[in-house]
């Protein structure tokens, strides 16, 4: 992946800080729909539960107007005031975070007994369920797996966030395919990094020792990944115990061990990885930047993308026309919610290349290294800024929706299944109010929506017809 350029966590901080203060755009990246209602007139429950919590569980539904299949986390109303918050915390950080290897939230409905937090579903399935199925990992799948979570706990501590609940029950796997996506879910329990942390969390295994401390920092993300690792390569945790008692101690006091039968079929990169990440004063343990940068992990994760992936790619984000802030909308919307997680898979992995600096964003730097291996100078000079644009980064939603292959999302189907979804109350036409609702943003009035519909409004009636809009669509492919 090319030589990284470090930065400081100082200057991470400014930087994303310089991001948070930026003026919003129009039409806001985040098109997480809020309702309150029945979420059964839009969704169809399928049974039986796939997994249940003390006041939750959670269910396969498909969108009846969509057909695609997605999770739904059902949380009972004030049936616990600890899992309230859990559940207002878990949307609002969700909301905002954009991510390969992230829980993608897509809805959140509410009625008067629970909260329903619809996500993308992952059939692959728990880790947890994985390591009791194969017990033991080869050291690519498991440094494949540990890459991607550690790529996605970078992205949270860079943005202000530690996740304290690592642990296999909380990743789940794409698909069931040997080398599925790891997917980091369950953000209930994230804390803001500027506050103090004290509160025990996690399970006793995969519990850093300073937890015992009531005193700690984000280091205990890292540790538990430490935990996992070893799990993943010889089938059971470093520190059990019988009792959740006697594995805090084992924890705080017992050496790390690699026992002979277990480990002489791993390297000493595995042994040396683990090692770094398992000491037990946190201000020595690696850091998850150093961690995705060790030895061990960039032997054994390497991205193998072609020179006609990246041209193929690349080319369509050179290409990319937006010629309506509404258009722009549309076009993520029906990435997000509507294309299939196939259709998204070379990008992901391509997204993951381009970014060499792990920060979950591809900036003007990264984006030119990966130019100038299929363009020539000039070409992507002129290019790199175009395409970032004045946030000078693209997001990894904003990638999507920029270098997806038009021809091929823009499909009759799923421009008409857009239109039905912004088309609220089913009129056949999408009026300013529904485009507000669509998507959330922060204008200062009507004037500016309603310049916005006069980018597309042919006929000038204050509508939108399917036709219009199809029209409005198909220009990104024509253009």
């Amino acid at each position: 992946m090319g030589n990284k350029i470090m930065k400081s966590q100082a200057e991470f901080e400014q930087e994303y800080q310089r991001k948070q203060e930026q003026k919003p755009s129009v039409l806001a990246l985040n098109l997480l729909i809020k309702k309150k209602g029945r979420v059964s007139t839009e969704y169809q429950f399928l049974t039986p539960p796939i997994g249940k919590g003390q006041y939750s569980e959670i269910r396969k539904v498909i969108n009846k107007k969509t057909g695609i299949m997605r999770a739904v986390k059902i949380v009972q109303k004030n049936a616990n005031e600890k899992e309230e918050e859990r559940v207002t915390s878990e949307v609002n950080i969700l909301e905002k975070l954009d991510h390969p290897n992230i829980l993608k939230i897509n809805e959140y409905y509410s009625d008067d007994r629970f909260h329903y937090i619809i996500t993308d579903y992952y059939s692959g399935g728990e880790l947890f369920s994985k390591i009791q199925e194969r017990r033991t990992f080869s050291e690519t799948q498991a440094a494949r797996i540990i890459r991607q979570l550690l790529y996605a706990l970078n992205y949270c501590h860079l943005h202000g966030i530690a996740h304290r609940e690592i642990r296999p029950e909380n990743i789940m796997l794409e698909r069931s395919s040997e080398f599925a996506s790891a997917i980091l879910i369950d953000f209930g329990m994230c804390q803001k990094i500027s506050h103090k942390m004290h509160s025990s969390v996690n399970h006793p295994y995969y519990q850093a020792p300073e937890i015992q401390q009531k005193k700690y920092n984000e280091q205990i993300d890292i540790w538990a990944i430490g935990i996992i690792t070893y799990i993943l390569l010889c089938g059971y945790p470093p520190f059990g115990g019988e009792s959740n008692r006697k594995i805090i101690d084992n924890v705080l006091k017992k050496p790390l061990i690699f026992e002979e039968q277990d480990w002489n079929k791993y390297s000493n990169e595995s042994k040396e990885f683990v090692k770094k990440i398992l000491i037990k004063d946190p201000s020595q343990r690696i850091t998850i930047e150093q961690a995705l940068n060790d030895p061990w992990i960039v032997k054994n994760f390497e991205l193998q993308v072609s020179d006609g992936q990246l041209k193929r790619v690349l080319t369509n984000l050179v290409n990319y026309n937006s010629q309506s802030k509404l258009q722009e909308a549309t076009l993520k919307l029906i990435v997000l919610y509507l294309a299939s997680r196939e259709e998204l898979s070379e990008l992901r992995e391509i997204f993951t290349y381009i970014d060499s600096k792990n920060d979950g964003y591809i900036d003007v730097e990264e984006l030119q290294t990966a130019m100038l291996k299929i363009f020539d100078f000039e070409t992507t000079e002129r290019q790199t800024n175009k395409i970032c644009g004045e946030d000078e980064t693209l997001s990894y939603s904003q990638f999507l929706a920029q270098a997806i292959d038009k021809q091929a999302i823009l499909q009759k189907s799923k421009i008409e299944t857009a239109f039905k979804l912004i088309d609220r109350n089913a009129s056949g036409n999408i009026n300013v109010e529904e485009l507000c609702e669509a998507f959330k943003c922060n204008l200062a009035g009507n004037d500016q929506w309603i310049e916005i519909m006069n980018e597309v409004d042919a006929n000038h009636d204050g509508a939108l017809s399917l036709v219009e809009f199809t029209n409005m669509m198909k220009k990104l492919i024509q253009s």
